[in-house]
């Protein structure tokens, strides 16, 4: 019997067994290099060499990250925060002068609540803007 075979059948036994199972595994594995001192050596080579591929790889996308992603994340916030503080001031510069006419229209269909919001006056939103949203008449 295969020691993946002897494993399996003794993992599906109780939790007890379980310890035995990788204790059986681990035997396994190293009688299989234990004979071949060459192979065992490859063996740990490529182990190293997949731990120093994997460390430098880890080490290029934290630098990605760091260097290049949080610059252009912040530049970005930037330029939003300001194309909307302009947009802000533009909604209140016209505010002032726009006729009744000129504001979007109330259709019956917008703004149905049944009963108020628990928060403040029972009429603003959890996300009210003065501006943008029209007050229940």
């Amino acid at each position: 019997m295969s020691s993946i075979l002897r494993t399996a059948h003794i993992v599906r036994q109780s939790g007890a067994a379980r310890v035995t199972a990788r204790n059986i595994s681990r035997r396994s594995y190293h009688q299989i290099y234990d004979g071949n001192v060459a192979r065992g050596k490859k063996f740990v080579d490529e182990q190293k060499a997949i731990h120093h591929h994997a460390a430098s790889t880890a080490g290029m996308w934290y630098k990605v990250s760091l260097y290049l992603a949080l610059p252009l994340v912040t530049v970005s916030l930037i330029r939003s925060f300001k194309q909307e503080t302009e947009h802000i001031a533009h909604i209140k510069h016209h505010a002032s002068e726009e006729e009744p006419e000129d504001l979007a229209p109330e259709f019956p269909y917008q703004n149905i609540r049944r009963k108020d919001f628990f928060w403040g006056d029972g009429d603003k939103t959890l996300f009210w803007n003065d501006l943008a949203n029209a007050h229940r008449a």
